[in-house]
């Protein structure tokens, strides 16, 4: 009998065994499993947990000491269940060690599941595997449990599903960890298969609306065609789910309020192309018949009707109904009209009070609530831009009244200025109805600022480079404060250039500026400081007697200024530009003059009319730039008495006299996510006062390659024309070194935005480009055009500014150099901007 008792449980579960270990404790008889009988818990053992405080165990199991417990019993039984239902062990086991008397001494003996040490990854290139190690978020220690083993296998499987590769499958196996105890290594094994497409979307119970506009519909869901270039055809179940919703969108669009997908289906064709069919019920057409408004007093019912743009007997589309209620692009629905006229407690409720035949009548129910005004506006998160550079471009104030196009404006010149990460930007209204205010944070996160700018490409038949530094948020406030050098002083909205240019023997150009946006810190009125200093040589060694240089002192001073009308996305920006020319055995045939040693002064005038509505600095996604510059001297000629047929060159050009207009612009719009078409036109005019002076040696304009504004040879303005060399394109009638007067060049770009990642936002685009120069406007030809194509990519990264590359492909010859196509070329675009 004793053999038999020391082998027997102390009871047996349906689900979980119970295993009793009993002592040689003489008075054993006395545990029967045909008798049950109660016992006093005299002492608890937690033995094989390493992990797991022991208290916290026993608290796990229920059972504590001094406990009543029946054995066999229910409350063991218990005790392992709950110990069970953590999945932390692999056996879990309780023991009898000891009875005297009416006490009972219990070992709870556990084995810990194991503990993971390391993973691989089979089946897939190591590129991949990378980022499915991402996904699968696994790590060393974690406890290997059933769970663990059935998600790795769901979340590796699915990784590839979402990819294409509907057949794929995973295995993962685990193996022990000899070097480690009680660790086991995990191995996932990747059978990708072949990569399965849409191969068909099969449509029925459509009659109103034809297959093609179904499928149309659907954004990301696109079958198998060769003219499907932009759209993937790959199954995303989650982008599939979306589509579908689509489609009853696009049916309520069209009047049919009751459209609904009755059943959709995929199913394999063969390993790899699947089908997929959707059986629609497209239900009655419906039309929109009495549409009448209650509860507005501010507004007439005649102003809310004429903003709804909504007819008695148009088509009922829910979708444009709800935009011209609240939330039409431009800020012109109903809603708009109420948020910008202080009402933040207004509210609207569209209801349909009858539904006749075709026809629905809706009546709508405005609470208008009173109008709230701005009690106080805060930002946080800006830990080095200073509060006033920020409150100074929020169009939100204290004690005026609550408008929510003021907080849309407000987010847009927080984006323009550069300082703080887009996606980031944020606004936090907190109204409080009691008092009719409205408490408003905004909420930033900083961006690095400063740009180290680096520019490269092939000009003047040498490599041209460029370094620049650009502090785009200093404070010269704080210049000499020790403690604000981190590593500059910032956070005033200053802006500090630093440009050196070279070619490495024939060309320098050094720079440097200094803006300050808000002057006197009341307006925004810009102070902009310049200074530039640029030497180019004639191609000669410095030993040799030929040897001869022009060098080129600059200095600007300029104001710009934000005005108010036409509207206050318009700037005015006027300057003084003093240049002095040194020729030093340069000239002649390079300018085209008839001396080679002297000075050449020129001291203009330059006013710029421009407008910036983009909504973002790096990649707009709408909005446009125009430009309008002019550039002037005074008309020396009209007044000197001089006898310009009798004159030197000398004496001629000793102070340049010209006027030069300029027009640039350009629109953008998002035709699709983050898909942006371009268009920009450009227009330059060089011209003279006086027709026996002429047009200035300088000043001309060069047309062709990447448009290094900074490489400034011979004073000349450089006119980037992708798919031609650098200062390429200019008149055939005239000597080279006269280039032309004026220019033209139109940019058509479909662009698209790869990532927004703010440290490193990428966008593709596609170009067409056409453009020419000009000797004089006698010969201007607006559409007689060098055209060229070609694509190119753009990388934004905070620390270096715009980097990219172009490949174009000039469709027509360089002028004075044959009839070939200018065929292909590439341009480096480094720090330029849109």
């Amino acid at each position: 009998m004793r053999r038999i008792l020391l082998g027997l449980f102390l009871t047996l579960s349906l689900f979980e065994p119970i295993y009793a270990q009993i002592s040689t404790d003489k008075k054993l008889n006395e545990l029967s499993i045909s008798s049950p009988k109660e016992y006093e818990i005299g002492g608890i053992t937690i033995t094989g947990s390493e992990n797991l405080d022991n208290q916290i165990i026993t608290l796990i199991s229920g059972l504590q000491v001094g406990d009543k417990i029946t054995l066999p019993g229910e409350e063991t039984t218990k005790a392992i269940k709950n110990l069970w239902r953590q999945k932390l062990f692999d056996d879990v086991g309780i023991y009898v060690t000891e009875i005297k008397g009416s006490l009972i001494f219990l070992e709870i003996r556990l084995t810990e599941l194991p503990k993971l040490s390391k993973y691989g990854i089979r089946g897939i290139k190591k590129s991949k595997q990378n980022s499915l190690r991402e996904e699968l978020d696994l790590s060393a220690g974690a406890i290997v449990t059933e769970n663990l083993i059935i998600s790795t296998q769901n979340t590796a499987r699915e990784y590839f599903v979402e990819k294409g590769y509907l057949n794929a499958t995973a295995t993962v196996t685990k193996k022990p960890d000899t070097t480690r105890g009680n660790s086991v290594i995990i191995e996932i094994s990747i059978d990708k298969g072949e990569k399965v497409k849409i191969q068909d979307i099969n449509i029925t119970g459509n009659e109103k609306l034809t297959d093609k506009q179904v499928r149309k519909a659907m954004d990301e869901t696109k079958r198998k065609r060769i003219w499907n270039i932009f759209k993937s055809s790959k199954l995303k179940k989650e982008d599939y789910e979306t589509d579908l919703k689509l489609i009853v969108e696009k049916y309520n669009s069209e009047g049919y309020r009751d459209a609904r997908i009755v059943s959709d289906s995929i199913y394999q064709i063969n390993e790899k192309r699947i089908a997929i069919d959707i059986e629609i019920e497209e239900g009655q057409k419906y039309y929109f018949r009495n549409i009448t408004w209650l509860g507005n007093t501010k507004y007439s019912t005649e102003t809310l009707a004429e903003v709804l743009k909504i007819s008695k007997g148009d088509v009922y589309d829910a979708t444009y109904l709800q935009e011209r209620l609240f939330a039409d692009p431009t800020g012109g629905d109903v809603s708009s009209l109420y948020l910008d006229n202080g009402y933040l407690f207004f509210d609207l409720n569209p209801v349909e009070v009858m539904v006749e035949n075709d026809s629905i009548d809706i009546e709508m129910r405005i609470r208008e609530g009173r109008q709230a005004t701005v009690r106080s506006v805060t930002v946080v998160g800006n830990d080095r831009t200073n509060d006033k550079v920020i409150m100074r471009e929020l169009r939100t104030k204290p004690g005026e009244l609550f408008r929510r196009s003021d907080i849309q404006r407000s987010m847009r010149e927080l984006q323009q200025l550069g300082f703080f990460e887009p996606t980031e930007l944020n606004v936090n209204p907190q109204p409080d109805a009691a008092t009719g205010t409205v408490d408003i944070e905004y909420s930033v996160v900083e961006r690095s600022t400063s740009q180290l700018q680096l520019e490269g490409g092939w000009g003047g038949g040498s490599i041209v480079g460029t370094l620049g530094l650009s502090f785009n948020n200093f404070s010269a406030a704080n210049l000499f404060n020790k403690k604000a050098w981190q590593p500059l002083p910032s956070g005033d909205g200053q802006t500090i250039n630093l440009r050196a240019t070279t070619n490495g023997t024939y060309y320098q150009a050094y720079s440097a500026s200094f803006t300050e946006p808000w002057l006197g810190g009341k307006k925004p009125t810009s102070l902009t400081v310049s200074m530039y200093y640029n030497i180019q040589s004639n191609y000669q060694s410095k030993q040799s007697d030929d040897y001869g240089d022009l060098r080129v002192t600059g200095f600007t001073v300029g104001l710009g200024k934000r005005l108010r009308w036409p509207d206050d996305y318009f700037t005015l920006y006027q300057g003084i530009d003093l240049q002095r020319y040194n020729l030093n055995n340069y000239g002649g045939q390079l300018l085209g003059l008839s001396f080679s040693d002297g000075f050449i002064n020129n001291i203009n005038y330059r006013v710029t009319l421009g407008r910036n509505s983009t909504d973002y600095p790096i990649y707009p996604r709408k909005g446009s730039l125009f430009n309008i510059t002019g550039e002037f001297t005074l008309p020396y000629s009209l007044w000197n008495d001089k006898d310009y047929d009798n004159i030197s060159d000398q004496e001629k050009f000793k102070f340049l006299e010209y006027y030069k207009i300029k027009v640039n612009s350009s629109w953008f719009t998002e035709i699709f996510n983050k898909t942006v078409i371009k268009m920009a036109g450009e227009f330059g005019y060089l011209s003279f006062y006086n027709q026996d002076v002429g047009l200035p040696p300088f000043e001309r304009f060069y047309v062709g390659g990447d448009g290094l504004q900074n490489f400034s040879l011979d004073g000349r303005e450089v006119v980037g024309l992708r798919g031609y060399p650098n200062f390429s394109v200019v008149p055939t009638d005239v000597q080279p070194t006269e280039a032309g007067s004026v220019y033209t060049k139109f940019t058509l770009e479909l662009r698209y935005l790869i990532t927004e990642n703010p440290n490193a936002q990428i966008f593709t685009l596609g170009f067409i480009e056409g453009g020419n120069d000009y000797a004089r406007f006698d010969n201007y030809e607006p559409f007689k055009l060098k055209r060229s194509a070609g694509f190119g990519l753009r990388i934004f990264m905070p620390m270096f500014g715009l980097l990219g590359v172009d490949f174009g492909y000039g469709f027509d010859n360089i002028p004075n150099q044959g009839f070939e196509p200018s065929g292909w070329n590439t341009h480096f675009i480094i720090g330029q901007q849109f």
